[in-house]
């Protein structure tokens, strides 16, 4: 697994210091959240954090970087036949969009 090397200055982060501080939209990481409720999951696997007296929700973000690395970061193919495997889903998808617009457009 890569290991990514994050430093963060502080032990959490209001959730709009940490989208700034990783390039992450709000509405990628409410997806993620529902995600993972959906899934059964508990929100603060994720890092999630809720304080008392805070007006904006907080999160640990090393917690939140490891989970991300692990659930959401798309391993590279190993072998030759992955590779392949995932091109043909590629043209695949391709090849049916084409096929859509052209019915779109008759």
């Amino acid at each position: 697994m890569v290991i990514v090397n994050f430093k963060f200055d502080k032990p959490w982060y209001r959730q709009t210091e940490l989208l700034d501080k990783l390039c992450m939209s709000a509405t990628c990481l409410k997806r993620y959240m529902a995600e993972q409720v959906k899934g059964g999951g508990n929100l603060t696997q994720m890092g999630y954090l809720k304080f008392k007296g805070f007006k904006e929700i907080c999160w640990d973000p090393i917690k939140f970087v490891a989970w991300l690395i692990e659930y959401k970061l798309e391993p590279e193919p190993k072998y030759d036949y992955e590779i392949a495997e995932q091109k043909r889903v590629q043209m695949s998808i391709i090849n049916f969009n084409k096929q859509q617009q052209k019915r779109k457009t008759i």
